[in-house]
């Protein structure tokens, strides 16, 4: 790439990187909080943005100093723009994935929370029908009837 494309090329990827990135965080942020409007999803999405940012910008790298001879022309120029306007939203996809995953994880551990306080303890509930007249969990075992007493080997 001749010296007066680059700087063009990096800061045009630049500018790029960064208002996909904003588009991302500010999403995934609302997104993750969900419906119940819950806090703690700012640095989840802000942890997933610094991702998208690294990863975005070391193609941009990549793709500024890779095939010299893809440089020269207009044309050239914007094939490789191209190709980075492609990876950038391979990277988006990937954590828009990302975000959905953990959005889903966060949906499955409130609904099982919400079951488990819904269900009576287990504790306050016999095992087995109690005989009458005795209360409690555990109740005592009946005699044996051909022996006449508790249960021997």
């Amino acid at each position: 790439m001749p010296d007066n494309e680059l700087p063009g090329f990096l800061i045009i990827g630049l500018i790029f990187v960064v208002a996909d990135g904003q588009i991302l965080y500010r999403g995934a942020r609302r997104y993750l909080n969900g419906p119940d409007g819950r806090e703690g999803g700012g640095s989840v999405a802000w942890m997933m943005v610094t991702v998208f940012h690294l990863a975005a910008i070391g193609v941009l790298a990549l793709l500024a100093v890779v095939a010299p001879d893809w440089s020269g022309s207009t044309a050239a120029f914007v094939g490789r723009l191209g190709v980075f306007l492609l990876l950038m939203a391979v990277a988006h996809v990937l954590t828009l994935a990302v975000l959905a995953r953990r959005r889903q994880d966060h949906v499955v551990e409130s609904r099982y929370r919400e079951r488990e306080l819904d269900q009576p303890d287990v504790a306050e509930q016999p095992t087995v029908t109690p005989v009458p007249g005795q209360e409690g969990r555990a109740p005592r075992v009946s005699p044996d009837i051909g022996h006449q007493g508790p249960y021997r080997a």
